[in-house]
């Protein structure tokens, strides 16, 4: 039998010619791809929180810190000795008024002229602050005061303020007090001393209380001020906004998707706001969280948040 012709033809070096269409159809795959891949990642940026700088009152506050004192005590003393305590009628923290029995008296027995029994009266309306006045014990103007009355009730916080605050304060400014472990009490500065602590280098500043609730403002509680100064309003953003560099105080804001740096002046705080003296407007939106992981010109995803929103 006649043998049949060997079928000779180009084989491209490397494979078989099923091989070769296989790989160009993977090369022809990728080429397409390409150009989607890239327009997603131009596309892509880090999701930030937004929020929109807004109107918002500020106000001006110094806070101070003492403890509360009786603007005038007035002590109670029996006028002569030889009497005991018969009875005792008030107690400490009673109201009292000008005139008012606040304990009876007896002659003690077997003390040479004796007199008759007296009654310890109050000299002034007020509030007892301190009563050693026991039945049965010795009552005499040489062992102190039976009672001592807060006279007409008032009751003063005597504080400190730092130095940087006591040129902002004047006589009559507004301020609300918060006794320990009590509700809050409205007040006014009365006096400030001129000079300073030269050891802390603060200075002190007497606030009178208004009529406390109840007389739970007690003498000797420790006490926070906050005197209000003035108030303005104005541009507001979250304090988390902000940065400080060494070339100022920065904002990061967004316009499109593209982060824009502001160089800004800040002024008063409210909770979690600051107020913008100067670089923003009602306009512009913040990165709610300033961080050093954004530039300036960087593309980003702006989530909005609502400014009563969580931040």
């Amino acid at each position: 039998m006649a043998s049949r012709p060997a079928v000779t033809g180009i084989r491209p070096a490397g494979g078989s010619p099923a091989g070769v269409a296989s790989a160009l159809g993977i090369l022809l795959c990728c080429l397409t791809a390409m150009p989607t891949l890239a327009d997603e990642a131009a596309s892509s940026g880090l999701s930030v929180s937004v929020t929109a700088a807004r109107r918002i009152c500020f106000t001006d506050t110094v806070e101070v810190t003492g403890s509360l004192f009786a603007r005038r005590e007035v002590d109670i003393l029996p006028e002569r000795d030889g009497y005991k305590v018969a009875q005792v009628f008030v107690a400490p923290l009673e109201t009292v008024t000008a005139g008012q029995a606040l304990a009876s008296l007896s002659p003690m027995e077997g003390m040479p002229g004796s007199g008759s029994p007296s009654t310890i009266r109050a000299a002034v309306s007020g509030t007892i602050l301190r009563s050693n006045a026991q039945p049965g014990a010795p009552a005499s103007p040489r062992q102190g005061a039976l009672f001592q009355i807060a006279a007409q009730g008032e009751i003063d916080l005597q504080a400190e303020v730092p130095l940087a605050g006591l040129a902002k304060l004047a006589v009559g400014q507004p301020v609300t007090v918060q006794p320990l472990g009590v509700q809050s009490v409205s007040g006014t500065v009365r006096r400030i001393d001129a000079s300073l602590d030269p050891a802390s280098q603060l200075g002190r500043v007497r606030i009178g209380l208004s009529a406390s609730p109840g007389g739970s403002a007690r003498v000797g509680t420790f006490a926070r001020g906050m005197i209000s100064l003035r108030e303005r309003c104005g541009i507001g953003v979250p304090y988390s906004s902000v940065m400080y560099e060494a070339d100022g105080t920065i904002v990061q804001t967004i316009e499109g998707d593209r982060i824009v740096t502001r160089q800004v002046s800040i002024g008063l705080l409210s909770g979690t706001d600051v107020e913008i003296l100067v670089g923003l407007t009602e306009a512009d939106k913040v990165v709610v969280r300033a961080g050093a992981f954004l530039r300036d010109g960087d593309q980003v995803y702006p989530i909005t948040r609502e400014a009563a929103g969580g931040r």
